[in-house]
């Protein structure tokens, strides 16, 4: 079932020049798009092609000059539903700090339901919840901003999953941790999937879209192709024109493939590929 359509969308920026002159600059155009239920999408490419103006579409943070956006049914452009629209898409973003309202961890994560008007028992059980979800149950009495940034960053996603949306947005959760909280982040976003709920990833980091269903290339603004990981990665075209580049495992299974190796031109394990390399080695 499709929980999130977008028809012919386009979103426009104004920019100024020094006398005062605006002119348009294109953040998404002619966009279309369908986010089934309990999919992982992954939006890749290059910085300014487009990919967090779409994110913030998608629960109407930015509402389409053109075109339509509609979750679970509702135009993100009907103001009366603007706020049963973000409670069904939660959003993430890139900087952990910039999400922090409160300085003891359960209290921030608490903040949303709060400002829901949520008894306050439920409350306490949907903070619970939630820390349990992304593993950070035993940090209920920390203070958050002595965190490392991933464990500030799997806050953050807590406090998103205590409104209990249906659809998980994470726009650059992972642009400014190092590469343990890149992990931490992206097992989460993992088993919340497996879990049934829909994540959309907004990335430039492509080792990050190799478990996604669908993979949406975007390009100056536009949809420059969709398909699964292997779909894209074998697109060498492609990725040239956009900046991008597959996964290292995917590039060193092709050219040792390539090369006349036994090995599987679309593994994209890099354990595996590193196993099956070793025992090439040594039957040699």
């Amino acid at each position: 079932m499709d929980i999130i359509q977008l028809t012919n969308v386009s979103h426009y920026y104004k920019t100024y020049d020094e006398e005062g002159n605006s002119s348009k600059v294109v953040g998404v155009e002619n966009v279309s798009l369908s986010i089934k239920q309990g999919q992982f999408v992954a939006l890749v490419g290059h910085n300014g092609c487009g990919k967090s103006t779409l994110a913030k579409l998608l629960n109407g943070l930015l509402l389409p000059d053109t075109g339509k956006v509609e979750v679970f049914g509702m135009d993100t452009a009907d103001r009366s539903k603007i706020f049963e629209i973000r409670k069904n898409v939660g959003m993430v973003f890139q900087n952990p700090d910039n999400q922090m309202v409160e300085s003891i961890v359960e209290d921030d994560v608490a903040f949303g339901p709060e400002n829901l008007g949520i008894p306050q028992a439920e409350i306490v059980e949907r903070v619970q919840t939630a820390l349990q979800q992304v593993g950070m149950a035993d940090f209920a009495k920390r203070t958050a901003h002595k965190l490392s940034g991933g464990q500030k960053q799997r806050i953050a996603i807590a406090g998103a999953l205590a409104i209990r949306p249906n659809v998980l947005v994470l726009d650059e959760s992972t642009a400014m941790l190092d590469p343990l909280g890149r992990k931490e982040v992206l097992g989460v976003a993992k088993q919340l999937n497996q879990s049934g709920m829909t994540v959309v990833l907004i990335t430039h980091f492509m080792e990050e879209v190799l478990d996604a269903d669908l993979v949406v290339v975007m390009n100056e603004g536009h949809v420059a192709k969709t398909g699964t990981p292997m779909e894209i990665f074998n697109d060498e075209q492609l990725l040239a024109e956009v900046g991008l580049q597959a996964p290292r495992a995917v590039q060193l299974a092709k050219k040792l493939h390539k090369a006349g190796w036994d090995v599987d031109s679309n593994c994209t394990d890099a354990t595996q590929l590193g196993g099956k390399v070793c025992q090439l080695l040594r039957k040699n």
